[in-house]
């Protein structure tokens, strides 16, 4: 049953209110301007401004991790919720590993998605092997920020230093901040969220 709410002469029910938020920022996340969002809601646009600043988490460029192989991987995700990332891929060498023994085709066609989805944030920091990183700097229109775990090929889980990378992701939201860049941070896109589904289902496999 709804809960009902009664300001001065008004009731208001809750699902009805949490309903149309959750569908006009879903309108927005898909890509309608705040105007066009508005009007299909029945709202002016200033209120989508307004809501949109109650909610906002960052403001800055998009930006997205990668990091394998990796044996601090819960600590990373800990520090993509503290920066409210985009996106992120984390793996252990033995997730990459049970990744990496499924059908070639299927994780061709895995790598293929991540690429293009990778191409759609302002920056990508990557923390992998010396190859690996100088590849995704060839592969990327982004901008690839890399931090080399080492030499190829690696096959053991490396620690990340959690404070440098700390330090790495403020100087570049900040900087972003700075520059006065628009972000939609911390909501994936849906692409984004199918390829990380995707990961984590051959990560378990």
């Amino acid at each position: 049953m709804s809960e009902m709410i009664r300001i001065g002469g008004k009731v208001l029910s809750r699902d009805k209110l949490y309903g149309a938020i959750d569908q006009l920022l879903l309108d927005r996340s898909k890509g309608a301007t705040q105007a066009e969002a508005a009007r299909v809601a029945g709202v002016s646009r200033s209120f989508v401004s307004n809501l949109e600043s109650l909610g906002e988490v960052r403001y800055g460029a998009r930006v997205a991790l990668v990091a394998f192989p990796v044996s601090n991987g819960d600590e990373l995700r800990k520090l993509v919720e503290e920066f409210s990332l985009d996106f992120a891929l984390i793996f252990s060498q033995d997730e990459r590993s049970r990744a990496e023994s499924g059908n070639a085709g299927d994780m061709l066609n895995q790598l293929l998605d991540t690429l293009v989805e990778l191409n759609n944030y302002s920056a990508v920091i990557v923390l992998a092997s010396d190859w690996r990183v100088q590849t995704m700097k060839r592969l990327l229109d982004s901008d690839v920020i890399g931090i080399e775990l080492g030499a190829s090929p690696l096959h053991n889980d490396v620690e990340v230093d959690i404070d440098h990378l700390r330090s790495i992701l403020t100087g570049v939201i900040e900087g972003a901040q700075d520059e006065q860049q628009p972000s939609r941070g911390g909501r994936m896109s849906e692409r984004g969220q199918r390829v990380r589904k995707a990961w984590d289902q051959l990560k378990r496999q």
